[in-house]
């Protein structure tokens, strides 16, 4: 008996156990654990190239005003050697021609063009390792013997090896061993670094430099080279940048000393004795002008250096072939032979991971968002141009976008005409602001590649339409969701450790599949919903969240096709009608911009009527109209509309402008409800509504919504409606809250809410229970008023009723597991009298 009972006990969980590994997740990650090993077998030393490396972007614009019919321009471009690696090269030079050819002192590149050039860009990627050499303190100098380096003992014009004033200078800085190599060295270090430090105006040779006993870095280093050439040191000037990150003006010299065969930097200017930083580019060998160019020409330049972080694996194929490469099986490879430019390939890499933060984001902490590839644009853009640039670039166009709308919506313009109008100007302003930006930074690369200046477009109008609904403590939620979601994006675009595993990896890939198919599985709450359902959860069972909603009750219990049956008003008051549940009326209906001819015919005897659009919802589109005068229309709020008013949204709804499909849309008008005594009495500003959740055929709960002043008037919680809690059994109001704070009487006009009880509660109850047999959702709200003739109507159902209904009841919608009040295969209409 005893085993017997152990076998039942083990069987469930040994069965949990056996299908849980078949779930898609686990498969996933065995598949990666799998390829993952493998792939460090096949290519072990593949993960060198994640380690991130520093590199520099350097930029020089070179700008200059031809005044003949022909301008050349010349200067030494970076090369690869030992020391220095260039990952990635870009030129820009409008009506020019480049020529590149390599000589002995460097890489020679130069522009001819006519007089319509007027500017050079050159832009590098560039990884610097540092410099550094023991001397042996006993090593003697030994006499040349290589013919080749002959010419670096040879005097200049601006290196006098052989004047006097420098022997006589050597006489009295010589160190007692003047055959020592290091002592030399440093005998000649320490004098030239000891000089006077001067700004850069000009070349100074190195009799000059001893005489003012002052020099910039190019007299200090003809001195240096003088004195250890008189040495029989063969020396040599170089030529390059001090990669420090900024915008500068200023190129650098300094010296090699070739000792046995090898080079050996020293820079006395910045006291570096046999050894350079890692911020050293070399750019030329030699005694030389860093740029050449037509005279005459108001030529300026200017060096721009900015630090970054970048993993190897990004740009590797860039200097190997397949073979040569690291792991053949990179993705960089791949984007190499497509000609994909990196900065480009590092976005491709990242989406992915983007798009699983956002989800993360939103289904995890509850964090609002304008849509998910909105953050991930913006933050592509900054990866571009910087963070603050591109943050700075999407405030001042949705500024631009939202300000238009607001102006464009005076003129009482379409929505459709009005958004292509304000993408236009957007358009214009945001080429405005890079031509103006382009002066002080370099915007155009990232801006105008990335920067989603429609879908911004689109998001101000989203703006707007949350401003004239009043919802900002929404629009503020949703921008700064936006803001961190972007933040976030940002930080993994570009983190080059991930981008280095991406790059390498591909099979994270699966990695990241696994965790959105996860978080699509994930029914717990949203971080938020803690915050939003505190008080519920402190004392009730069964409160759930968005996600359980859209998985376990929207996505398991109601069907696609009836969902899009609920979302359409007038087909869903039509099968309503067939199943004689009461339903208000219809006075028009307008399918086309065609059949808002009809309007004036349609409401020629009707004086109060409501517009709204078939898809809407949250109460987006609707206009509640109570009085007619003249020739004009008072709405519930007062203002006064005309036809033209009235056609122009109507027109609107057609368009799409509040549909919650995103798709054009029927506009139609029923006749207003005119509501019942006793709702009327404690709640004049508007019509209440009645919403009941059901599940799987069972009455769950239900609420009263009560207008307010704050609210204008609609019945929607969000926009400061009251909710009252329902006694299921009785239709007493048992508790009200307002703006998150419990009251018994209306915040407007003092009249008590709680203890009322509802009329019709009976008939309201059988009404929602039919709706569920007359559109077989599992999972629905059904939202019904009361009119002073007509009684209990049923405005629409819901196939995703909000959550809000288990704050204002206090208690969860799951507390009892729900039973099915109708069978699938009851089919009887319910008649109501």
């Amino acid at each position: 008996m005893g085993h017997q009972i152990e076998a039942k006990s083990t069987t469930p969980a040994i069965t949990s156990i056996f299908s849980s590994f078949f779930r898609i997740e686990v498969g996933l990650l065995v598949l990666v654990s799998l390829l993952l090993i493998w792939h460090h077998q096949y290519a072990p030393r593949a993960w060198q190239l994640v380690t991130p490396q520093k590199v520099y972007q350097y930029s020089l614009d070179m700008n200059f005003e031809p005044t003949n019919s022909s301008v050349v321009v010349g200067t030494f471009l970076p090369i690869n050697n030992e020391h220095q690696k260039l990952y990635q090269e870009s030129v820009s030079a409008p009506f020019m021609e480049q020529v590149q050819y390599q000589s002995e002192n460097g890489l020679v590149s130069r522009w001819a063009g006519q007089k319509q050039a007027q500017s050079i860009s050159y832009q590098a990627l560039i990884n610097l390792t540092a410099k550094n050499y023991e001397l042996g303190t006993n090593v003697d100098i030994q006499p040349q013997l290589d013919p080749s380096l002959n010419q670096y003992l040879q005097p200049t014009e601006a290196i006098q090896v052989q004047h006097q004033e420098i022997s006589e200078l050597w006489q009295q800085i010589q160190p007692n061993d003047n055959n020592n190599l290091r002592d030399v060295l440093a005998s000649i270090h320490s004098y030239t670094t000891g000089l006077e430090p001067l700004p850069f105006k000009g070349a100074t040779d190195a009799l000059t430099a001893l005489r003012l006993g002052a020099a910039s870095c190019n007299g200090k280093s003809r001195l240096f080279v003088a004195l250890a050439r008189m040495n029989q040191l063969p020396a040599r000037l170089v030529g390059g940048v001090i990669l420090n990150e900024g915008k500068k003006k200023t190129s650098h010299q300094w010296v090699e000393v070739n000792v046995n065969g090898q080079w050996i930097p020293f820079d006395p200017t910045n006291n570096h004795f046999a050894s350079l930083p890692d911020n050293y580019l070399q750019l030329y060998l030699g005694d030389h002008n860093l740029f050449s160019h037509t005279p005459n020409i108001n030529f300026d330049y200017r060096f721009d250096v900015q630090q970054k972080q970048l993993a190897p694996a990004i740009y590797q194929s860039m200097h190997n072939s397949a073979s040569d490469t690291a792991d053949q099986f990179g993705l960089m490879n791949l984007f190499s032979q497509l000609h994909l430019p990196a900065h480009t390939a590092v976005v491709f890499l990242m989406m992915p991971l983007c798009t699983l933060l956002i989800t993360g984001l939103r289904n995890l902490l509850g964090l609002k968002s304008f849509g998910i590839f909105m953050p991930m644009l913006i933050a592509s853009a900054c990866a571009l141009v910087g963070l603050g640039s591109g943050l700075l670039g999407f405030v001042l166009v949705v500024s631009i976008a939202t300000t238009a709308h607001l102006a464009f919506n005076r003129l009482n313009l379409l929505k459709i005409p009005r958004l292509a109008a304000i993408i236009t100007l957007v358009n214009v302003a945001t080429i405005g602001i890079l031509l103006a930006a382009s002066e002080v930074s370099n915007l155009q690369l990232g801006l105008m590649s990335l920067f989603p200046v429609i879908i911004i477009s689109f998001i101000a109008d989203k703006l707007h339409d949350m401003m004239q609904q009043g919802e900002w403590q929404e629009l503020w939620l949703t921008m700064l969701g936006t803001t961190v979601s972007i933040v976030m994006c940002y930080a993994l675009l570009t983190s080059a450790t991930l981008q280095g595993l991406f790059a390498l990896y591909p099979e994270l890939f699966l990695l990241v599949l696994t965790g959105q198919i996860y978080l699509g599985r994930w029914t717990g709450g949203r971080l938020t919903e803690l915050l939003r359902f505190r008080k519920v959860l402190s004392h009730s069972e069964g409160v759930i969240g968005i996600n359980k909603r859209n998985r376990d009750l929207v996505s398991k219990l109601n069907q696609t096709s009836l969902l899009k049956l609920a979302a359409d008003k007038l087909k869903s008051k039509k099968v309503l009608t067939d199943y004689k549940i009461p339903v208000p009326g219809t006075i028009a209906q307008f399918d086309t911009l065609f059949d808002v001819q009809k309007l004036s015919q349609s409401l020629k005897n009707e004086s109060a009527f409501v517009i709204k659009p078939n898809a809407g919802s949250q109460g987006n589109g609707i206009l509640v109209i109570q009085d007619k005068q003249e020739q004009n229309f008072v709405t519930a709020s007062g203002k006064t509309k005309t036809h033209s008013d009235l056609k122009n949204l109507i027109c609107e709804i057609i368009n799409g402008n509040y549909s919650q499909l995103g798709d054009s849309d029927t506009a139609y008008i029923e006749p207003l409800i005119r509501q019942h005594k006793i709702l009327q009495d404690f709640a004049p500003y508007g019509l209440c509504d009645i919403r009941l959740v059901l599940t799987e055929g069972k009455l769950v709960s239900a609420m009263l919504r009560v207008p307010t002043k704050s609210s204008g008037g609609k019945a929607n919680l969000h926009q400061g409606a009251i909710g009252a809690a329902i006694d299921l059994a009785t239709g007493t109001i048992r508790h009200c809250f307002y703006k998150n704070q419990e009251i018994t009487h209306h915040p407007d006009n003092g009249q008590p809410i709680v203890g009322v009880v509802l009329p019709f509660w009976s008939q309201i109850k059988q009404m929602s229970i039919a709706c569920t047999q007359a559109i077989p959702l599992g999972y629905m709200g059904v939202d019904i008023c009361l009119d002073q003739e007509l009684g209990p109507l049923v405005l629409e159902v819901n196939g995703r009723p909000g959550l809000e209904i288990q704050n204002v009841n206090q208690c969860g919608l799951l507390k009892q597991k729900p039973q099915p009040i109708f069978s699938p295969a009851h089919s009887q209409p319910v008649v109501f009298a």
